[in-house]
């Protein structure tokens, strides 16, 4: 007589067990090792902004501003919002974008200044131009629908909330002018930009919170639920999304400065809607554990969410001299005459 082959029902649950083991084993891994992918092409994506950083400089003996532009407060114009990223188009392989901003453009019935118009405008197609050299591919699924090209990529205005000034504790201002000369603590101690979180989500981080008006750190910290990473404190609701514009020029979109540690939330402090106010606009990434800087040398390093900030009952307006925020404030200033250690 033959015997037939086959698998008895214990030996097939067996199997399944065993697939069920090795998928569950190596899936983490495959999760990580793409996570470590994204974050090597984010930390690529820094360092070419800073070697165009130094580019610019090389050319003009100075960095780019924040934000500025043509100050003429007009639906046509840009409203003086233009962010950093302009000057750096042809810097990281976006000349012809560039010529086509500085130019007058017309598009269907409307021709556009030279210039450009506000960069809120969403009929403007230049200004929803997807730059690969801005995008981290960290940072998916934006909460804002909008048209406009984003950016995950934000520029160091110091370790005040004030910033509304040609003349920041950081690198970068309002039409500011400053160059390798103005960075006495040293272009390896000295911030240029960081990764800001995109929000995912109407109340997540990488959005602004609107609470009462302030300028302690702390109070900040306090619209925000650290473990969720979600606001649970804030009245005011959210209305700016970090990354919205990369042609916007305004702390909520273009900015951040170092007082709150990364993956902190970020604050208006006047209690209003508009995007180019002061407050606490905090770096941050979708990495674990922190978020990636490029220094003024062009290095660029992980800094850690737990990093040594000071003294967080601090106000944030007003500061002079040495950093009350720790290493994470003195990397922000550029003449603030600490000595940073270890980060």
């Amino acid at each position: 007589m033959r015997r037939k082959s086959g698998f008895t029902l214990i030996e097939l649950l067996v199997v399944i067990a065993i697939i069920a083991t090795l998928v569950a084993i190596l899936l983490p891994a495959v999760q990580q090792a793409r996570e470590a992918a994204r974050r090597s092409t984010c930390k690529n994506n820094l360092k070419q902004l800073g070697i165009a950083l130094h580019n610019y400089h090389d050319v003009y003996n100075t960095f780019p501003f924040r934000i500025g532009g043509t100050n003429n407060e007009t639906q046509d114009t840009n409203w003086g919002r233009l962010s950093g990223n302009i000057g750096l188009l042809p810097y990281i392989e976006q000349a012809a974008l560039y010529d086509q901003i500085m130019g007058s453009l017309t598009i269907g019935a409307t021709t556009f200044a030279a210039n450009g118009p506000a960069p809120w405008r969403s009929d403007y197609t230049p200004w929803q131009a997807k730059i690969p050299s801005l995008l981290c591919p960290s940072q998916p699924n934006h909460v804002s629908t909008s048209v406009h090209g984003r950016t995950s990529y934000a520029f160091n205005t110091g370790d005040s909330m004030s910033v509304l000034t040609s003349n920041p504790r950081g690198v970068f201002g309002v039409r500011s002018k400053i160059g390798m000369r103005d960075i006495l603590d040293g272009t390896s101690n000295t911030i240029m930009m960081a990764e800001r979180t995109q929000p995912m989500s109407n109340n997540d981080i990488g959005g602004v919170a609107f609470p009462s008006p302030m300028t302690i750190p702390n109070d900040c910290l306090a619209t925000y639920n650290k473990a969720t990473k979600q606001y649970t404190n804030n009245p005011g609701g959210v209305r700016i999304f970090a990354g919205e514009k990369w042609a916007d020029g305004g702390m909520g979109a273009a900015g951040f400065n170092t007082i709150l540690p990364p993956n902190s939330p970020s604050c208006i402090g006047a209690g209003t809607s508009h995007e180019e106010r002061e407050g606490f606009y905090s770096a941050g990434s979708k990495h674990t554990g922190g978020a990636q800087v490029v220094l003024a040398d062009g290095g660029v390093r992980f800094i850690s969410e737990n990093i040594s900030t000071g003294n967080q009952a601090t106000a944030a307006n007003n500061l002079s001299g040495q950093s009350p925020y720790g290493v994470w404030g003195a990397l922000g200033t550029r003449n603030g005459g600490e000595v940073v250690g270890e980060f």
